[in-house]
């Protein structure tokens, strides 16, 4: 169940996400949305174009799937299926989220001239952001947990906290998403964790 704490999180969560929603909606985040890859785009160079555009794919939805179902059998064989199941239906919840949500406001992706890659489909939120921050997230709730030592744990904790920032920094860097749109991932993606985390992942068997 809910603790107080996280009944209060969540209502911020959910606050915030419909104030940016309703801006999107009137277009009021060009201006921020401009400015932030305004920004990013100062850092453009080819070496952190290819880069980026692997650590993108690796935050795909294939991508991440293949190391969701990589990580469970290893789960089932180390005698942990509560958690191989949990990562996978984890990664399930986050995407079913994020395609309703998609197709609830359907906000165009900035213009196809801009890409560095090409991406079609709706723009808000953010896909790859959404399930990067579950799937990470619900690792990083695993790890602190589990792994008692400190200095291994936090270890663990910094490095998967990389991965969703990198890949929703690749989002806009590439210039297949808005910052709003990875802005409103991220708050998808921790509300869609808090929510499995106290009601699905205790009735796994």
């Amino acid at each position: 169940m809910l603790e107080k704490k996280q009944k209060i999180l969540l209502l911020i969560l959910f606050g915030v996400f419909i104030l940016l929603a309703i801006c999107v909606n009137y277009g009021l985040t060009q201006n921020i949305d401009n400015f932030v890859y305004s920004l990013i785009q100062k850092m453009q160079n080819s070496t952190l174009t290819e880069i980026l555009k692997v650590v993108t794919n690796i935050g795909g939805i294939p991508s991440l799937f293949f190391i969701a179902l990589f990580v469970s059998i290893i789960l089932f064989i180390c005698q942990k299926r509560k958690w191989g199941k949990a990562v996978l239906l984890n990664l399930l919840m986050s995407s079913i989220t994020y395609i309703v949500l998609k197709n609830i406001f359907q906000r165009p992706r900035p213009d196809l001239a801009e890409q560095l890659i090409n991406e079609t489909g709706h723009s808000f939120p953010s896909g790859h952001t959404t399930n990067n921050v579950a799937f990470y997230g619900f690792a990083i709730y695993l790890v602190y947990k589990n792994i008692k030592n400190k200095s291994i744990r936090n270890l663990l904790i910094i490095l998967l906290g990389m991965m969703p920032i990198l890949i929703g920094f690749s989002r806009i860097y590439l210039r297949v998403h808005y910052f709003s749109d990875v802005l409103a991932g991220l708050i998808v993606g921790i509300t869609s964790i808090i929510l499995f985390v106290s009601f699905i992942y205790p009735k796994i068997k």
